[in-house]
């Protein structure tokens, strides 16, 4: 996907606490003789302290959902899909969080009846260890097959059930470095075909590796096991949601981050992506540039972060 893409949002805040906000997500594929190719309202509430967020409309995914493992969300569904349609409520502590969060994705259009995601994530940290844990069911009720007036004949429900537990070892606060971790998790699927019977139960190891010092970030992700998405060429996208990559039995994908800019107004980063599989080379790029209205005008312009080449060009 080649494209750019715009959210601008508007809100109201009301005693620190409580924001209703507005907006909506704008989507230009670069090549595309449209206007605009994908346009997503949002709208929510929002109600934030320190320990406790709780948003319920239609909000954006990114920021809640990024943490997600890309077997269970791809890159592509965090940017074609980019709003949440139900609620989301964390609960934070320091280095820990756990969270539930429902996202009504369809009902009542083409082929689907209902779909829709119950999740819910956790992580908790002591010292440099944590473990931490990430989980939907996906429930979809699809029509099977038609009359020849095109009235359905057979509906039935599909499941997609995955998670994926991890412990792994935090030492950016014991080293140089900005961030600095590395985990190793079991990832576990229940695919069910309910129509037919139709049962899977893939399983594998998923290894994290990821580094960032003065505005440069290493991240690497190794995948060894069984093959997922096992029901792919029945159902496709309708039904599973997470990367491709990951119907095979090993893959690696290497990730190269330059925060060109980072502070609590503006960021820029460039991702460089390169994906391992089944003998093959793939590689892809992504630049985004956020920023954010509400710190502009509420906040002065955090410059604490500190990037290798402040030295070439002389302290800012």
């Amino acid at each position: 996907m080649t494209s750019t893409q715009l959210q601008p949002l508007i809100g109201l805040g009301i005693e620190e606490k409580h924001r209703i906000m507005a907006g909506v997500d704008l989507v230009k594929e670069w090549g595309s003789k449209r206007l605009l190719d994908n346009v997503v309202p949002i709208a929510y509430y929002q109600y934030f302290t320190p320990r406790l967020e709780f948003l319920v409309g239609a909000f954006p995914k990114r920021r809640l959902l990024e943490r997600y493992p890309r077997n269970m969300l791809s890159d592509s569904v965090l940017w074609q899909r980019p709003a949440i349609n139900g609620f989301f409520l964390e609960y934070n502590a320091e280095q820990s969080y756990a969270n539930l969060w429902l996202d009504w994705t369809g009902g009542e259009r083409n082929s689907v009846v209902e779909s829709f995601f119950i999740g819910w994530s956790g992580r908790w940290q002591r010292g440099i260890l944590y473990g931490q844990h990430f989980g939907y069911m996906f429930h979809l009720v699809k029509i099977d097959s038609l009359d020849h007036n095109q009235n359905p004949t057979s509906i039935s429900v599909k499941d997609n059930i995955k998670t994926v537990t991890s412990l792994g070892v935090d030492l950016a606060k014991t080293t140089i470095f900005d961030k600095l971790t590395t985990n190793v998790g079991l990832s576990a699927s229940a695919e069910r075909d309910r129509l037919t019977g139709e049962y899977h139960l893939p399983m594998g190891l998923i290894w994290e590796t990821e580094a960032e010092y003065r505005g440069i970030g290493l991240k690497n992700t190794l995948y060894y096991g069984d093959s997922q998405q096992r029901m792919y060429r029945q159902y496709g996208n309708l039904l599973y949601w997470g990367d491709l990559m990951y119907k095979t039995n090993l893959y690696d994908r290497a990730d190269l981050m330059v925060y060109f800019y980072k502070s609590n107004i503006l960021n820029i980063t460039l991702n460089l992506s390169l994906h391992f599989a089944d003998g093959q080379f793939y590689n892809q790029q992504i630049l985004t540039a956020t920023f954010d209205l509400d710190n502009f005008y509420n906040k002065s312009l955090d410059k604490s972060y500190r990037y290798i080449w402040d030295s070439w060009f002389g302290q800012r």
